[in-house]
């Protein structure tokens, strides 16, 4: 993500000539959004507590607990300057808003760096978050360069949000010609959307597709989102009537929820023409955290009662959703098979996607850690993080693969490469997900030097997310030598704040590393490479939060406890096979072979974890899985 410096600005900055923000002055709002009471209020047999921030809490924090909800300025606050939207969300207890564009609030891509500092921080210094912005782009026109007009637009619009202080801006898709082809335009929508997820991922902004339109029917809007492959575009629910078509609410739903964005419009939610507490419940069983912002279709004639109306009614309907018992994500592992990748959910969040049609080998990608937060390096795959330093292009997330195999090195790009041949099983649960694959290995001539059988199985565990890896070698087309090298094998690449040595655009922003490694023996940071040890555990900062990721070496795998490969830089990786590397003995003396017709067994745990080894309880895990559980 692109953090700019902090900034201070002097409300004396002049305004966009024609910009007239009227009504209160700097001192009437509070020094802080975070200075703010928690009011209460019973709510049936429950006591929930809604804060002015519109988020409801249990003291159990029960699913749903995070939803936030806010003001949309379509229509109720489309002739407020930036001053009045501020001032009535604050006094309403409204603290979230989404500032549609082209109304009076005048926040639009022509103001100048000084008004964008003023904007950013007159939310700051009062109670409301600024969420989202509002724009019309959409991608869907026939003429291209229409669609580059409005990609560049988006663009813009981009990083006004990031220089407001904003974490996203809403789009639109927004119909389906006449006599253009609907694969066509799906497929132009969704490479456009890519194209504007790249560019917001750089300043950390999330891109917000409303269902609109000549495309809000859900299996629409889910056709787009199956193009798109930017985990930060994501869907912004709109409460359409064609949310009930076909087979209804929950379907249409579900269809889209893995997708969701961080913010969802409703209308006012006392009207009865649309199935809004339904729509709650599917909300709060499914955990979901983002922001629920009233688009409200009749300006009112006492707009603050009314939002504060709106609110304690959110706040009821959470509530009756909490106590009917709402547990999150109901299907516990959620697997959804694509043209190209898996998707795996865990209580409704994206986990990961495992990516099998890559031109190289499977990867999983992103991997999300438990604080909801990617702990893997995005580049290649994305080139999303301006700390992400631009080596080893083959390290790719989370993968598996080696560096000499039958002399055929596997580990870097365009040369072996492995290749997925068929789904033995992708099964989902309310405990346990599965993956099981088949997969080529393929010689640069061609040929086939051995086959694979990988199974991958995820959990949920109250100390954090499992990983289990199974991966067979079948030296299925004659006799198979993995050989003596440290380039290899069961490895993930880390998210460059967590590592032990700062990336050269860590440092060029100032950011020093705070990553530490230890392992099973007691050896710590760089002493780790090339030793053995039954696990490894690589932990640090992801956006202000230590994460841990802890990798386990079964018992019963060849030559256990392993070597590791493990970087300062964040390559983390088991190796079975580097002795020459290693521990500097003759070359081959870590050669594997598996004679024709046989095969060999890896496995291997990945455990995602907060905090350090001590607080993520790695060693007591590890005792769990060499015991088999």
């Amino acid at each position: 993500m692109r953090w700019g410096p902090a900034q201070d600005c002097a409300f004396g900055d002049p305004f966009l000539s024609g910009i007239s923000w009227k009504g209160s002055s700097m001192s009437e709002v509070r020094s802080t959004r975070r200075e703010f009471l928690i009011g209460s209020m019973a709510l049936g047999a429950g006591i929930a507590t809604a804060g002015p921030l519109g988020e409801v809490l249990t003291a159990a924090q029960k699913p749903g607990s995070k939803m936030k909800f806010g003001l949309v300025t379509y229509l109720w606050g489309q002739n407020w300057d930036l001053p009045t939207v501020i001032r009535n969300c604050e006094k309403a207890g409204v603290l979230g808003v989404e500032l549609r564009t082209e109304h009076a609030h005048k926040v639009e891509s022509n103001l100048t760096e000084a008004q964008r500092r003023d904007v950013k921080k007159r939310f700051a210094d009062s109670k409301v978050t600024l969420v989202s912005l509002g724009t019309n782009f959409a991608f869907h026109y026939p003429d291209e360069s229409r669609v580059r007009k409005e990609i560049e637009g988006a663009k813009q619009y981009i990083k006004l949000a990031y220089d407001c202080g904003a974490s996203g801006m809403k789009v639109k898709p927004n119909d389906l010609p006449k006599g253009v082809p609907y694969a066509k335009t799906i497929e132009q929508i969704g490479r456009s959307l890519n194209e504007l997820g790249q560019f917001a991922a750089g300043y950390g902004q999330e891109v917000r597709l409303e269902v609109h339109g000549g495309c809000s029917l859900l299996p629409t809007m889910k056709a787009i989102m199956d193009v798109v492959t930017q985990p930060n575009v994501g869907v912004c629910w709109n409460c359409n009537g064609q949310d009930l078509e076909g087979e209804g609410l929950e379907y249409n739903f579900k269809l889209v929820r893995p997708r969701f964005s961080h913010i969802a419009h409703v209308r006012e939610l006392n009207l009865t023409d649309y199935p809004y507490q339904q729509l709650i419940n599917l909300m709060v069983a499914t955990d979901w955290d983002g922001w629920v912002l009233l688009e409200g279709r009749v300006i009112p004639k006492e707009p603050i009662k009314a939002m504060i109306e709106q609110r304690e009614v959110f706040a009821q309907m959470v509530a009756k959703a909490q106590a009917g018992g709402a547990q999150p994500a109901g299907g516990g592992i959620q697997l959804t098979q694509g043209d190209n990748k898996v998707t795996v959910e865990i209580n409704g969040k994206l986990f990961t996607e495992y990516r099998f049609k890559e031109p190289q080998r499977p990867f999983f990608y992103p991997v999300i850690g438990p604080t909801g937060q990617p702990v893997m390096r995005h580049w290649p795959v994305e080139g999303t993080d301006p700390n992400d330093a631009r080596d080893h292009v083959h390290q790719k997330s989370l993968w598996f693969t080696h560096g000499a195999v039958n002399g055929i090195d596997f580990w870097s790009d365009n040369k072996g490469k492995i290749v997925h041949d068929k789904f033995l099983e992708v099964a989902s649960g309310p405990q346990v997900g599965v993956i099981k694959s088949e997969n080529q290995w393929v010689a640069p001539d061609g040929k086939v030097v051995l086959t694979d059988t990988r199974t991958h199985r995820f959990r949920r565990d109250p100390d954090g997310t499992i990983m289990d890896w199974e991966i067979v070698l079948h030296a299925s087309n004659g006799q198979v030598t993995f050989g003596d090298t440290k380039e290899g094998s069961m490895a993930i690449r880390l998210n460059p704040t967590m590592q032990l040595a700062p990336t050269p655009g860590m440092k060029s922003q100032g950011i020093t590393a705070h990553g530490h490694i230890i392992n099973s023996e007691g050896v710590t940071d760089g002493q780790t490479w090339s030793k053995r040890a039954a696990w490894c555990d690589y932990y640090g900062p992801v956006k202000g939060e230590i994460v841990g990721i802890a990798i386990f070496d079964h018992p019963d795998n060849p030559r256990h406890p392993t070597w590791w490969h493990v970087r300062d830089y964040g390559l983390f990786a088991a190796n079975p096979f580097g002795i020459h590397d290693f521990e500097k003995k003759p070359a081959g003396a870590g050669d594997l072979v598996i004679p024709a017709g046989q095969s060999v067994t890896f496995k291997y745990r990945f455990f995602f974890h907060k905090g350090d080894e001590k607080q993520g309880k790695v060693a007591e895990h590890y005792r769990d899985y060499a015991g088999g559980k």
